[in-house]
């Protein structure tokens, strides 16, 4: 066992070959080799150049290694990559030296590390520490400090998003931090920009949280020299000169204007991304040409593009627009929920998404044309009917209102997927679940409702969730009195301790497999 990654040099080439063909630049190696795993062309993967440590030895019977040392001393026998920056046999201030050490030297590595791995070395002395449902009690990660620096915080700029909401983001002198340099980071809300006491012309202390997202963590009010001037949020949206609001009582400014082309923007950009109709290629620059050009108009027109009219694009040679083109016609058959949730309906989010196409599924007749005959049933619900959005299994007045909202006469949502019907997207329909928007009447978890959190071993997050339903189970997002078991692995947070506190049994993978077989647990 083992884990994969990117060199930084390989990252490097990478967004160097992205900056060259006008595509957007990743944003670290960590999330760039996770996603190349991730890859559905295998070609793809191949073609970057990763690597990876070997960690852990399974093995059983006689001749088997009885410590962590000689486990990584038999792989590296044998030949697979095992990291050479290790040290056995330390006490407490041993440890507490070798991680002060590499709290610094870690930038010199050819990879990104954010910390230190500290376990016991004998496998008899494991096995009697034991596990907890997260993580085992003989190993911990040490996390170093992130490394802080010294900028100046040149000017605050709101950025509309998606929904309308005014985003503050500070615009900093470059400086290189945790091995990129930054030049932007988010201030999230006006409330948060008084919290912290930032004026425009501030030093600054920078530093990324996780060692990955840029935070202005606090201004150095000892260099000030009287020029620094406070921020405020414009009375108008910056975008379309459209009267800002603020919701009442909430840190929330936004622009209400639903056609704000900063907003329209965001839109497309979320309905062609990975938790949408995931188009590989269409990225921010590409989309701007296509709404700058006018050839996208709607969501639609992304799947009347030709060859022809991507190959106009600048910076797009033959190759590359019949590339973008290839990705496109792919992603005419996608799974109903990702099409839901691509739309970007104000408070549905993909688990909604799930319930909203189930629900679909068992109102709608199978056959032809099935999208428009869906499209007219969202809509006449939504305009006559809007009570029955209560049906779909974890929607309450908030959702319902939202999704009456958006496919109501006049509402944003009204014709949308008409005009996906009519541009060739044919959806992956899910099977009808026994009762409209309920969970299925057989399978060993049907009625019953699980939360995963965390990595669980032999899942992707949308996998675990995905045999959650194929058992006959509502995967649902948060950990609620109505929660009846929690899936934990590494990383789940504070869903654990919430589960914890309300009664609710927490199982680990192995406990997850007998529980989707049915079996006691």
């Amino acid at each position: 066992r083992g884990e994969v990654f990117m060199p930084k040099a390989e990252f490097a080439r990478i967004n160097a070959e992205r900056e060259e063909a006008g595509l957007p630049l990743y944003a670290n190696p960590r999330n760039s080799g996770a996603g190349s795993l991730r890859q559905k062309d295998p070609a793809i993967t191949a073609a970057r150049l990763l690597s990876s440590w070997t960690y852990q030895l399974v093995e059983d019977g006689e001749g088997s290694v009885d410590s962590q040392s000689a486990a990584l001393d038999r792989l590296a026998a044998l030949g697979l990559p095992v990291n050479p920056d290790r040290e056995p046999g330390l006490d407490i201030e041993g440890v507490i030296a070798f991680t002060e050490a590499w709290s610094d030297k870690r930038h010199a590595l050819p990879y990104e590390t954010d910390g230190v791995v500290v376990k016991v070395d004998r496998f008899d002395q494991q096995e009697r520490l034991g596990m907890v449902s997260r993580a085992p009690r003989w190993a911990i990660a040490y996390k170093f400090p992130p490394e802080q620096v010294e900028t100046v915080l040149e000017d605050i700029v709101p950025y509309v998003g998606r929904t309308g909401t005014l985003t503050p983001v500070a615009h900093l002198t470059a400086v290189k931090v945790a091995g990129s340099t930054v030049t932007r980071a988010t201030l999230h809300n006006l409330d948060e920009i008084g919290r912290k006491g930032l004026l425009i012309g501030d030093h600054v202390v920078l530093q990324k949280a996780g060692d990955v997202i840029p935070e202005v963590v606090r201004p150095i009010p000892e260099r000030r020299t009287g020029t620094e001037r406070p921020f405020e949020m414009p009375a108008r949206c910056p975008v379309c000169d459209t009267p800002v609001v603020r919701d009442e009582g909430a840190v929330r400014h936004y622009c209400p204007n639903l056609a704000c082309p900063a907003r329209v923007a965001q839109e497309f950009q979320h309905f062609v991304g990975r938790g949408g109709m995931d188009i590989e290629g269409a990225g921010w620059k590409v989309l701007e040409q296509l709404l700058q050009t006018g050839l996208v108009k709607r969501r639609g027109d992304f799947f009347r593009l030709s060859v022809e009219d991507l190959e106009g694009l600048d910076r797009f040679a033959r190759k590359s627009a019949e590339n973008l083109h290839a990705s496109i016609q792919k992603a005419r058959r996608r799974p109903l929920e990702r099409i839901i949730a691509g739309l970007g309906i104000p408070q549905v989010g993909f688990t909604t998404a799930i319930e909203l196409a189930a629900w679909l599924a068992a109102e709608v007749p199978a056959g032809d044309d099935w999208l428009r005959r869906a499209a007219a049933l969202l809509e006449r619900v939504a305009t006559d009917e809007p009570e029955r959005f209560a049906e779909v299994a974890g929607v309450g007045p908030t959702v319902s209102a939202a999704l009456a909202a958006w496919f109501a006469a006049g509402g944003p949502g009204r014709g949308v997927l008409d005009d996906l019907a009519d541009a060739g997207v044919e959806p992956v329909v899910p099977a009808p679940r026994a009762g409209a928007g309920e969970s299925a009447a057989t399978g060993p978890l049907a009625g019953r409702t699980v939360v995963v959190s965390g990595t669980i071993e032999g899942y992707s997050r949308e996998e675990a969730e995905q045999a959650v339903r194929d058992a006959g189970g509502r995967a649902a997002g948060s950990v609620s009195k109505k929660t009846d078991y929690l899936v934990a692995g590494p990383g789940a947070g504070s869903k654990v301790a919430k589960a914890e506190a309300l009664g609710v049994p927490i199982l680990d993978a192995e406990g997850f497999a007998k529980l989707l077989k049915g079996e006691p647990t």
